[in-house]
């Protein structure tokens, strides 16, 4: 009767110390993985309120040294976010890097256009998310340059 009960005892805690290390294994991605989120969230949302000067702040240094502050801040604009949802997160296992898959409702000459896809590729600089900014061509949907195509 007693080695049962100390069998029982051993198993119930080895796999409470299985379980507490599976879950001490996970906390640190989701942990950035919910810093990421707001700082998506913080991004998008200065979008739609037409904050450009603090949408610029989420570029990454890459970014930032090709479109200097005043070009995007000043650059005409012709759709404008009316809302967005965080369709996915995607951190590679060096916990550095990440893809956002983001669904964005937008407007665009009288036009409304719901949960368009856009892809987002984030990085990790200087203990903070940015943001790795597309050229002018690819993040509007209709350039004059393809419509004449």
């Amino acid at each position: 009767m007693k080695s049962n009960v100390r069998t029982l005892l051993t198993a119930v805690c080895c796999l409470m110390l299985i379980l507490s290390a599976g879950c001490a294994a996970l906390s640190p991605i989701t942990a950035k993985q919910e810093t990421l989120e707001e700082r998506v969230n913080n991004y998008m949302q200065s979008q739609i309120d037409g904050k450009w000067d603090r949408a610029y702040s989420f570029f990454d240094s890459s970014s930032r040294g090709t479109v200097s502050r005043e070009s995007y801040v000043n650059r005409p604009r012709n759709l404008s976010y009316k809302g967005f949802a965080i369709e996915e997160i995607k951190m590679l296992p060096a916990g550095d890097q990440a893809m956002v898959k983001v669904r964005i409702d937008l407007s665009f000459m009288g036009y409304v256009f719901s949960r368009a896809p856009q892809t987002q590729n984030w990085v990790k600089e200087r203990g903070g998310w940015f943001v790795k900014s597309e050229p002018q061509s690819r993040t509007i949907p209709f350039t004059p340059s393809e419509k004449q195509q």
